[in-house]
């Protein structure tokens, strides 16, 4: 199975999750526990939370605000290795990668790809 480079794209990655920023100004992702709505009621019947609250570090955080429709894999890459820079920092394109690889697996993000004019 060949490994695909997202790094190098200009796919523009949108949010298809809820999130909320905590006190830490870290970001949170919110995902249902269950769309079933007999279940809903089970978990709101014991007082429990609809959610898993999923936190992100620092940079998954950065990562995540720059995620806006508008940026592509790309710019959002660039982004991060300005910020984070430096040799404290290795391989920021890598970390980009896996980042929106693993929200893609997990349906937290979706990309679009801009079309370009006839060739």
């Amino acid at each position: 199975m060949k490994k695909s480079n997202l790094y190098f794209t200009d796919q523009k990655p949108e949010k298809n999750i809820n999130w909320e920023t905590g006190d830490d100004g870290k970001i949170y992702l919110l995902k249902e526990k269950s769309r079933n709505k007999l279940m809903k009621r089970v978990i709101d019947l014991f007082g429990k939370n609809q959610f898993f609250r999923i936190h992100l570090d620092d940079t998954g955080t950065l990562v995540w605000k720059n995620i806006n429709g508008k940026n592509s894999i790309k710019e959002i890459g660039d982004i991060v290795k300005k910020e984070k820079g430096g040799e404290s920092f290795l391989h920021p394109e890598k970390r980009v990668e896996h980042f929106i690889a693993l929200m893609l697996k997990n349906k937290f993000i979706k990309v679009r790809q801009e079309k370009q004019g006839p060739e």
